[in-house]
């Protein structure tokens, strides 16, 4: 069959726009890869700067101060009575001036030669006493009595003759008793004796002071030796 010629070019146009519509759906409707990702830009990687710690200041040590160098010293001349000349040291005064307390007579010594022998007579208002003052040094942070004491007695009940050390002020007030014993603490051979003063007395002058007191019937002795008061002090 023959067409005529305006008829075929109208079908041969038809398909060319059918074609490129075709054509351009199928474009148009192509799906889009969502996995594909899209690289930043790469350029030199730029460091952080570097931030130097800073050191705390530092403090020189605090020296702590020196430790002290402790000291001790015995305050008492002719401490155990055996210096001469006899009694050296001590104020002395007696029941009887015939019988001086620092003698080497008496019971057996604690320390030879001498001691002092305290009471030891029957008669009224029998009162005797020994002291010596001392200057504590400054500085003192410890004051010691220490010695050896021995009681010989006649007595036989009751409490009539005793014995007392203390220290006083250079007038006579008591400042704190050390020891006290009377007959009924007898003893038969030395018995050491020690005592801490409540307070050191530091740069203060003082007297070391033995007394005793006695009544008029059946006698009691009281002996003392070695005797050390004893300051301790940091320097």
């Amino acid at each position: 069959m023959s067409y005529p010629a305006r008829l075929i070019a109208f079908a041969t146009s038809a398909s060319l726009v059918i074609g490129c519509a075709s054509a351009g759906s199928a474009l148009d409707e192509a799906p889009v890869d969502a996995g594909v990702k899209v690289d930043a830009p790469t350029g030199p990687t730029v460091d952080a700067p570097l931030t130097l710690p800073i050191d705390a200041p530092i403090s020189p040590p605090i020296d702590a101060p020196p430790a002290c160098t402790t000291t001790t010293t015995n305050l008492l001349t002719n401490p155990a009575f055996d210096m001469t000349p006899l009694g050296m040291g001590w104020v002395q005064t007696p029941i009887d001036p015939l019988y001086p307390i620092i003698t080497p007579d008496g019971t057996l010594v604690q320390s030879a030669p001498n001691k002092a022998w305290m009471a030891g007579l029957a008669r009224a208002n029998a009162n005797d006493s020994i002291y010596q003052q001392v200057t504590v040094p400054a500085g003192t942070t410890s004051l010691v009595l220490t010695g050896f004491y021995e009681i010989r007695t006649q007595e036989f009940i009751g409490v009539y003759d005793r014995a007392k050390i203390e220290l006083v002020q250079p007038g006579g007030a008591l400042i704190q008793q050390a020891f006290a014993k009377d007959n009924s603490h007898a003893t038969t051979a030395w018995t050491p004796l020690s005592f801490t003063f409540s307070a050191p007395h530091a740069g203060a002058t003082v007297r070391l002071r033995l007394s005793t007191a006695s009544d008029s019937t059946d006698s009691t002795s009281f002996f003392f030796d070695s005797l050390a008061l004893t300051a301790t002090s940091c320097q």
